[in-house]
């Protein structure tokens, strides 16, 4: 998805996720909730004295609503114990 070896939220990773998806720092602003100046924050590099870092759980919000996790309960495997 990304082409970085770093994993998780990074500014830049932001910035690519954002860039992939054509979204607006207003419209992350919207999904998870904040403000934004907030996202423009979070996508500052860490050297920066403004930047401020993604919480995980804003990061895993914005994942879902890009990705969500659609398992119908039909689609699950048999519990049994023998397989059915």
């Amino acid at each position: 998805m990304i082409d970085t070896p770093e994993l998780g939220y990074t500014p830049y990773n932001l910035r690519a996720i954002r860039a992939r998806y054509g979204l607006t720092q207003s419209q992350v602003a919207k999904i998870t909730r904040t403000g934004l100046r907030t996202v423009q924050r979070w996508e500052t590099n860490v050297s920066e004295h403004t930047h401020s870092d993604m919480p995980h759980t804003k990061w895993l919000v914005l994942l879902h609503e890009l990705h969500p996790l659609k398992l119908k309960h039909e689609e699950c495997p048999p519990s049994g114990r023998d397989g059915s």
